[in-house]
């Protein structure tokens, strides 16, 4: 019988995890069982291979029993039913607390913000902030966002609600210097400084609540511009069916819940 190849050895390797049960066999860190669990698996293997070892005639089961209980459940005891009630409840106490926190900036606060971020921050940053507001994506949205997605009067945002949105002649200077300056190469309008991958939705909101701390707007967040967004084209005369539309909800009910105050 010749040698096998890697390929084989871990085609072999994985039937022989698929034969055994979840988390009972010795390559129980291929399944991403947590530390702990393999520790008790494996405590409990070394026990049964004891008194197996040293059995003299029949093997004592009661022993053998006698092993620490592997409880796989998240929440052990509850129900399917209880749990999605609770976490259906910990999103609408959210979404109440969020709609009456979430206070959108005023003209003179969202002049400040927009100003100072031309003139303090790198232009990517200031970019990021400005289309944020102009556009009222997500964080998710933005870093999601390609090049071919972004024209000279809109931006088209893809996803499971596909939408275009205009956007003011005023940022489109902003953007032009951007895509000047930039050197990386990729498909993804906004890059990371580190790996050239999409920038994280974390960094997105990181960079808007530190920039908020610095020029004096504790709180501020990427949807209180998605917020503020909103506001002004309500302000403006814009129907809220449009608004809705342009905010990528799936009804001007699920809008005019988000902005309630």
């Amino acid at each position: 019988m010749g040698r096998k190849s890697p390929q084989e050895k871990k085609r072999l390797s994985y039937a022989k995890d698929r034969r055994n049960r979840y988390g009972e066999n010795d390559k129980s860190s291929r399944k991403n069982i947590p530390r702990h669990k393999r520790r008790v698996n494996r405590a409990n293997r070394h026990r049964e291979q004891q008194v197996l070892n040293g059995a003299r005639g029949p093997a004592d089961i009661e022993s053998l029993l006698k092993t620490r209980p592997q409880r796989w459940q998240k929440s052990a005891g509850v129900t399917l039913g209880a749990l999605v009630q609770g976490k259906l409840a910990m999103t609408d106490e959210r979404r109440v607390f969020e709609a009456e926190t979430l206070s959108p900036l005023s003209d003179d606060e969202l002049g400040e913000l927009l100003s100072a971020a031309v003139h303090l921050l790198p232009l990517r940053y200031a970019a990021i902030l400005h289309l944020l507001y102009y556009a009222g994506l997500r964080a998710t949205e933005l870093s999601a966002l390609a090049l071919r997605d972004v024209s000279a009067d809109a931006v088209i945002v893809r996803g499971p609600r596909q939408r275009t949105v205009p956007i003011p002649p005023e940022l489109r200077p902003l953007l032009d210097a951007y895509l000047r300056e930039r050197v990386d190469e990729g498909p993804t309008f906004f890059l990371s400084d580190t790996c050239g991958r999409p920038v994280p939705p974390a960094t997105v909101n990181s960079l808007v609540v530190i920039f908020g701390f610095l020029i004096g707007l504790p709180g501020l967040s990427a949807r209180t511009l998605r917020k503020t967004f909103a506001v002004n084209l309500l302000r403006a005369g814009v129907d809220l069916d449009d608004v809705a539309a342009m905010l990528g909800h799936a009804s001007p009910e699920a809008t005019r819940a988000y902005l309630a105050s």
